[in-house]
């Protein structure tokens, strides 16, 4: 059990890429009216990444921890194609990664809660939600499994807060060594504005998005209750991935 926990510790370590700066920092500096829609989008999608990846319900007594890591390749265009973004220009500020750590419970009539947090990079994100088995659940091979999600966050940064919303359908399948899933949702996110240096006028408003986010990814059972997956995803911001490793019992 020490090793498998020292192991546990160093997958940990390897998902926390170390930044030189806080991104969310510079978001007062540089959103505007032409990119803050933009921004809600990115921020909905991100947010909302990771909330199913092992494409089927743990099932009563299951538990399930271990971190998450999102990222977006590029933040999206801000209107009529502008490359200035609400955190700084498209290239230079490059990938957005936000990692988490998340605790998955499973509970009776199908239903997985699970809750998440994380503090990196200058924002603060805590939420949790439900998954719901719409079938019992079958280890036959070749089986299927349909599932919803339903989740709820709150972010805070220096510049602004937002609250997020999501619900999702996920569909897996289940194969000898690993299970394929797809999902499709949406994210709705409202973002609170608490400074922007260069639009005075959106200082303590609110901006309203909605944005549609498709995944598809594989989960692997590893040796010593270790649990992987990989997946890839498609929102507004175009391409993006997210990963996990975790305890499963």
């Amino acid at each position: 059990m020490k090793k498998r926990i020292a192991l546990f510790a160093c997958l940990l370590a390897c998902c926390l890429p170390v930044q030189a700066r806080n991104i969310w920092d510079d978001f007062s500096a540089n959103v505007t009216q032409d990119n803050v829609r933009a921004f809600t989008k990115d921020l909905g999608g991100l947010i909302g990444s990771g909330t199913y990846t092992t494409g089927r319900v743990l099932g009563w007594g299951g538990f399930q921890i271990g971190p998450r890591g999102t990222m977006i390749f590029k933040m999206s265009e801000g209107k009529g194609g502008s490359s200035h973004t609400a955190l700084g220009e498209r290239d230079e500020v490059g990938e957005v990664f936000y990692p988490w750590l998340q605790a998955d419970i499973g509970m009776p009539f199908r239903l997985d809660g699970f809750i998440r947090a994380s503090s990196y990079e200058g924002m603060t994100i805590a939420g949790g939600g439900l998954r719901w088995g719409i079938t019992s659940p079958n280890e036959m091979l070749g089986s299927f499994q349909p599932m919803l999600v339903v989740s709820a966050h709150s972010a805070s940064a220096r510049d602004f807060s937002a609250t997020h919303y999501n619900a999702s359908l996920v569909l897996s399948m289940k194969f000898k060594y690993f299970v394929p899933y797809i999902g499709g949702g949406v994210d709705y996110t409202t973002l609170h504005i608490n400074q922007a240096d260069n639009a005075p006028e959106l200082a303590g408003g609110n901006e309203y998005a909605a944005t549609a986010r498709a995944t598809a990814g594989l989960n692997f059972k590893l040796p010593s209750y270790l649990d992987l997956s990989v997946a890839a995803n498609y929102a507004y911001y175009g391409l993006g991935a997210e990963a996990s490793v975790s305890l499963r019992f």
